[in-house]
């Protein structure tokens, strides 16, 4: 009796310890928030901390923290700015993560 409650707690913790919690970029599967660090001529890279004058490339070794390209045609996006995004479609899990936005507001600081 003992090892099936044993047993029990144990899948209750690992099920606890998996479930993901949203980040300030992340909030939702579909949403998110955070500061323009790369824009491309059809993507933008967006980080949770605010870096002025920096790549990717200056701060992946060291960066820890949610990280997303999203695709866009946006012309007016510049590196430092602080966004609200919403995705269309789902997200590829790479790192950083890649997706296509369908909405992107500047957010006023």
């Amino acid at each position: 009796m003992k090892r099936i409650i044993l047993l029990a707690m144990m899948v209750i913790l690992i099920a606890g310890c998996s479930s993901k919690e949203g980040s300030a970029i992340n909030r939702s599967p579909s949403e998110g928030e955070g500061f323009i660090l790369e824009v491309t001529e059809n993507r933008i890279l967006v980080v949770e901390k605010k870096y002025m004058n920096m790549t990717w490339k200056d701060i992946m070794d060291e960066y820890v923290g949610e990280a997303i390209w999203l695709r866009t045609n946006t012309r007016n996006l510049k590196s430092g700015q602080k966004i609200h995004y919403k995705i269309k479609g789902g997200i590829d899990e790479s790192y950083p993560s890649q997706a296509e936005a369908h909405k992107i507001k500047i957010v006023k600081e």
